[in-house]
Order: structure tokens, then sequence, then C-alpha cells
């Protein structure tokens, strides 16, 4: 059986408004993929631009800076057996918080071995470490060493000038880079360089040595 072929009349044109709809339905149909498009775009806005949180914690690293200072001061040490070993004074210090480094203006220093020979010591300006161990004398340092009396004689003193001096405290021990000019009595000693074992007494000068040595009295 044959289908009969539909009159042309009966195909009624579509009107203006039927044109008008599908043309509308077809555009809507695009409207979820237009929407999520413009979502996708303004997630990755949004995670681009928003600060990340930082989970590590950040490790403070103390600066060097001054967290405490101190004025007209001075700060004794004591053996175990409670014998006085030192004495430092000062006009002005200032502690640093990353060394542990005290700063000491016009440091004056007094230090005791154990049969209490005292051994004094000051300059311009001196650096500490922590424990008090060593100090570094900078500008006109002077070290002033009680020397062991001899008998029928005065005790002598050796007098160390120089314009920087370490000397570390509990070895009894003392160099130094820069020139240094040695009295002792009335000889003098320029040289170059020092160290200085005051417990092996034993005293090295470095570099060209140039000596005065007075005449012994008849």
């Amino acid at each position: 059986m044959k289908l009969s072929k539909p009159d042309a009349l009966a195909i009624s044109p579509r009107t203006a408004w039927q044109r008008a709809r599908h043309t509308i339905d077809q555009v809507l149909s695009f409207v979820p993929v237009i929407l999520m498009g413009i979502l996708a775009m303004m997630t990755y806005w949004l995670v681009k631009n928003t600060p990340s949180q930082i989970s590590q914690q950040k490790v403070l690293t103390p600066s060097h800076s001054i967290d405490y200072y101190l004025k007209n001061f001075s700060v004794k040490s004591y053996q175990s057996d409670g014998q006085l070993h030192s004495i430092i004074y000062g006009e002005k210090a200032n502690h640093f918080a990353d060394n542990q480094v005290l700063e000491i203006t016009l440091p004056k220093l007094q230090t005791f071995d154990a049969q209490q020979n005292m051994t004094r010591a000051s300059a311009k300006q001196a650096l500490t470490n922590a424990d008090g161990s060593e100090l570094q004398l900078l500008g006109q340092a002077v070290v002033v060493r009680g020397l062991p009396k001899q008998s029928g004689q005065t005790g002598e003193e050796l007098e160390m000038r120089s314009e920087f001096l370490d000397f570390l405290i509990d070895e009894d021990k003392l160099f130094t880079h820069e020139p240094v000019e040695l009295r002792r009595g009335k000889n003098t000693f320029n040289a170059l360089g020092l160290d200085y074992d005051n417990t092996k007494m034993i005293l090295n000068l470095k570099g060209h040595v140039h000596a005065q040595l007075a005449a012994k009295a008849h």
C-alpha cells in the first residue's frame, strides 16, 4: 500500500511567531552550556586570586638587636671553691640576643689565679662571650700581669699594650695579631704579635722584635 502524497495545500506555512519561538528554543538550549562555562571561569579566577594559607610556621631567627643593656655596672664570678675569680666593670654594656655577646664600653677587668695573683685589663671597648671566659679588648688595650716575687726582690709587673688583645680568662692566655708593646720594669719590647700562656710561663713574640734593655745597676 502506497501512501498518498499529501496535498500541497494541506501543509500550511509556519507563522512569524512560530519561527521566532523556534529560534528562542534553540538559543535557550545553549544556556546551560554557557552558564557552566561562566561558572568554570569564575572558579578558576577565585582559586588563582585567593591567597593560600601557609601550613608551615615561619621560623623566627633572632636579629642582631639589643635585648638588654647595663650602665655603670660590675659583674663578679667565683671559683668552685668560692674564691673570687674575676670582676668586670663597665660604663655601659649592650647585650645582643643572636650571638649572646656583651659589648662593653670602657671596660676594666680584674682576674685572680689560684694563688690570688691579680691581672688587670682595660680598653676603650670590649666584647665578652656568654660565660665570660673570653674578653676581647679593643682600642688602647692594656693588660698588666703581676709576676711572682723572687727572693729578696719585689715582684715586677708585665704590662702588654696593643690595639687588640684577646684574653682567654679561664685558660689564662693572651693573643694578638696586632703590634704589641711589652714592659717589664725598665725593659721594653715591641713585636708584631703575641702568644702568651701564663700557666706554662711561655711568651712568644711574633715578627720583627725590637727591645730596649736597661743597664743593670752595679
